[in-house]
């Protein structure tokens, strides 16, 4: 919930592939920048990009420009890339030399010789896929300018290629995928990335099932995963079933294949299947639109309400931005037809199939509206359960899987685990996480290790289980067709990821809730897929890590998922403790006492700001998170959750016109609390 940094974490993954997080260094002068690069001294007339057009830079490398960007080529040898909306942009500047940081400050230098921001992390990041070297910086941004601003230098030889990252937190929400893809297809002469087209995958023998479990135990201990569940699937078998840890932190029982975890957002892979079936049965089609399915939807736009069909509403490419936080407030309260209307305020950011944008609540909506063709009378909540379990969990035999809460968490299941200030696993409730049944056809499924491995070998055997044919390989391969870009190696299908993974292509689906991270992976070329169930949020460092050292393993690659996990948590140890020198817990009485009482926003309801004995608590009334008071380096003031989950949600208390407010910035949306009375925007 801490949306700067989930800002920065856009940034981060473009190059080191292994989470957020940097280190700190010398705080450099204060920061008196507050725009995004200039771009003065052009030698070429800036250019509105038609296309995805190649780039070349003075030195001779390479890059994609995206479409609708505008570029700008200086005499000085610099190249700015602006984004539609004008509020982001990315700069290349080349340069020789050894030293990143040294490269970094003489870029900005020559970009804005008025750049004066204060560093604010740092981090040499493990070298990687043909760069010898690679330095990112952090800078200072006051909250109340929703920004980031970022550097990274990539060293080939004797060469420095700088990127320079500026823009709103809204703008790297809105255009992240196509910045990561610019980056992504930075290439200079000599860098090479390891590649596996083209091997033959390793059978998995004992020994290399031997040395992928003993990464995982150690990778669980490294990254404080209390429990994990895998199964590898290859050649129509499973190869490995197998638990590691325990069901919860402090006690002994174990976790086994068996053991539930909530899957999270891979539960879409699980929607879009029985979409398929459904359009097997010819119930729907996925060009059939949303209005014929349900009457009353209805978008805040009229053009995209009129052409948004059920495939629109599962291949992230509509330009609906995410939009969760109405998830988390006062859920209880709301249903799937409450949700559902509340969309018709919501409009799209960006033009269909323009860049990717994830919105779960659009998921919601078209596995809502599937199901209700099948189960007309019915609410719709449950005519989705119903329907998925028809179509879907009955015929693969998965009887552990389950919607329902109360059912799962009678059984042998995994315990959620957020993570307290010092980052160490605190388990937690269910309750913490039974948002997600609200909008259950987005990540709502609990589930094991010996179910979803069903879900591979479906998808493995292109729609058939032991012989019996379940959905029509048309339809199941309908969902893995590219629907819309995110990097020059990654699209998104129809709830499934599209990826060539060094070379190599990968389905897959992760999923993350406050106390759970799942991945389900599978190379259909290969025969082979893994699933990872952990019981921690925000694990996606170990997940990340699991993958690439399935790869080294089925590929001998080369070993990197050690360093690659160590570096990524060392780093968000690193942030987090910054973070947590600049709150105050418990916080100045005084402070508490000028905020306590009810605040209200229309979109997310009621909040209550009391005392709680010696702490300050702010009651959300579906939760409640004990506070402290954060300073920015800029003076502002902050209430910042210290209890999990929401350890790390913050709202800017901000002062205008004499009036106080809370602000909570969703990077494209901003919920801006009044006292009750006032009047909420």
């Amino acid at each position: 919930m801490r949306h700067r940094n989930l800002t920065l974490a856009l940034v981060v993954p473009i190059l080191a592939a292994c989470g957020n997080g940097t280190s700190t260094p010398p705080a450099a002068s204060p920061s008196t920048s507050t725009a995004p690069p200039r771009e003065t001294q052009a030698g070429v007339e800036p250019k509105v990009l038609d296309a995805d057009t190649p780039i070349t830079t003075g030195s001779g490398a390479t890059f994609e420009g995206p479409k609708g960007w505008t570029v700008t080529k200086r005499i000085d040898g610099v190249i700015v890339l602006t984004a539609p909306e004008k509020d982001l942009t990315l700069a290349f500047v080349e340069s020789d030399g050894n030293d990143g940081d040294a490269a970094i400050a003489a870029a900005w230098k020559k970009l804005d010789p008025g750049f004066a921001r204060s560093v604010e992390t740092r981090a040499a990041l493990p070298p990687r896929d043909g760069w010898d070297a690679l330095t990112q910086i952090a800078y200072v941004t006051p909250a109340a300018e929703s920004r980031a601003v970022v550097a990274v230098a990539m060293r080939k030889g004797e060469k420095q290629y700088v990127a320079l990252i500026d823009g709103s937190t809204a703008g790297l929400s809105r255009r992240g995928a196509q910045l990561q893809t610019t980056i992504n297809t930075f290439k200079a002469k000599g860098v090479e990335e390891e590649s596996f087209a083209g091997k033959k995958a390793n059978v998995l023998d004992a020994e290399r099932l031997s040395a992928f479990a003993a990464f995982i135990e150690e990778a669980r201990a490294t990254a404080d995963v209390p429990g994990v569940a895998i199964a590898v699937v290859q050649g129509d078998k499973v190869v490995m079933a197998k638990g590691f840890g325990v069901r919860e932190t402090g006690k002994k029982a174990a976790v086994t294949p068996k053991s539930l975890f909530l899957v999270g957002s891979t539960t879409k892979s699980l929607t879009t299947l029985m979409m398929a079936k459904l359009v097997d049965e010819k119930k729907v089609a996925w060009t059939t639109p949303m209005t014929e399915l349900l009457p009353t939807f209805a978008l805040g736009d009229a053009d995209a309400t009129k052409r948004l069909t059920l495939a629109d509403t599962v291949c992230a490419c509509t330009g609906l931005p995410r939009q969760d936080m109405e998830m988390f407030f006062h859920y209880r309260a709301r249903s799937a037809e409450k949700t559902l209307e509340s969309m018709r305020t919501m409009k799209p950011t960006t033009a269909f199939g323009e860049t990717f944008q994830y919105s779960n609540t659009m998921v919601l909506a078209g596995g809502l509206a599937a199901a209700h063709v099948t189960e007309p009378k019915r609410p719709l909540s449950a005519a989705y359960d119903a329907t998925l379990r028809s179509r879907i969990l009955d015929p693969l035999g998965m009887r552990a899987t389950t919607l329902d809460f109360a059912a799962a968490t009678r059984s042998d299941y995994a315990s959620p685990h957020g993570r307290k200030m010092d980052l160490a696993a605190q388990a937690m409730p269910p309750s913490a996480d039974d948002f997600v049944a609200w909008v259950a056809p987005s990540g709502g499924a609990w589930s094991n290790a010996e179910d979803m491995a069903k879900v591979l070998r479906l998808e493995l055997a292109r729609g058939q289980l032991d012989g019996k044919r379940i959905i029509s390989e048309e339809n199941l391969l309908a969902r893995r067709a590219p629907r819309v870009k995110i990097t020059d190696k990654a699209s998104y299908g129809l709830g499934l990821f599209v990826e060539k993974d060094h070379g190599v292509p990968v389905l897959h689906h992760g999923g993350n809730t406050l106390g759970f991270t799942s991945d389900m992976f599978f190379l259909p070329d290969h025969d082979v897929g893994v699933v990872v169930l952990a019981n921690a949020g925000s694990a996606n460092a170990f997940r990340s890590s699991v993958r690439r050292r399935f790869l080294e393993i089925l590929f001998d690659g080369r070993a990197e998922a050690k360093e690659n996990l160590k570096w990524a948590i060392e780093r968000r140890k690193e942030a987090y403790a910054k973070d947590a020198a600049r709150v105050t817990t418990p916080p100045n009485s005084a402070w508490v006492t000028s905020l306590a009482g009810r605040w209200t926003n229309a979109s997310l309801g009621t909040i209550t700001i009391r005392k709680d004995k010696e702490l300050a608590l702010l009651d959300a009334g579906d939760f409640k998170i004990h506070f402290g008071e954060k300073a920015g380096e800029d003076g502002a003031k902050s209430i910042f959750g210290v209890d999990p989950p929401w350890m790390g949600l913050e709202l800017l208390v901000e002062q205008k016109e004499g009036a106080t407010t809370l602000l909570l910035d969703a990077a494209q949306q901003k919920y801006v609390f009044t006292r009750e009375g006032a009047t909420s925007k």
